[in-house]
């Protein structure tokens, strides 16, 4: 009986051993094209002059077809004037999961304690938007 608990234990383990590592993206629908993340932090440079941030839009799967998206930033009265997107609109190109997109920062105009908010639209229909927070740190 001792033996029989033992098979059953070691069987239950496999199994679960083998449906962890499986390699299916569960946060995100099939569908989804946006960030990976909703929040990141940036460390800048106060000295530099001008410094680029690069942001990833990613989809979960392959197409066979481009997929364009419009990216903007939420822009305050305060902190709006610091930072700037390079491009308004990005394209994931047919047969890839990724692109990038560059926000050229200016760290002598930005005020400590800055979020960047960048809002991702799909230009398709039914589809959802996604929004990146990033929190800009002075060195």
């Amino acid at each position: 009986m001792k033996r029989l608990y033992l098979n059953v234990m070691f069987a239950l383990l496999l199994v679960v051993g083998l449906t962890a590592c499986n390699d299916d993206n569960k946060r995100f629908p099939t569908d989804y094209v946006g960030f990976e993340k909703a929040a990141e932090s940036y460390t800048y440079d106060v000295q530099n002059k001008e410094e680029t941030i690069n942001i990833k839009v990613m989809a979960v799967s392959k197409k066979d077809e481009e997929r364009k998206v419009k990216l903007s930033i939420n822009k305050s009265a305060i902190f709006g004037e610091g930072y700037n997107l390079s491009q308004s609109e990005v394209v994931i190109l047919a047969g890839q999961k990724s692109a990038t997109a560059t926000i050229k920062l200016y760290p002598k105009k930005l005020i400590k304690g800055t979020y960047i908010q960048v809002l991702c639209t799909p230009l398709w229909k039914d589809a959802e938007s996604s929004q990146l927070n990033i929190k800009l740190i002075p060195k």
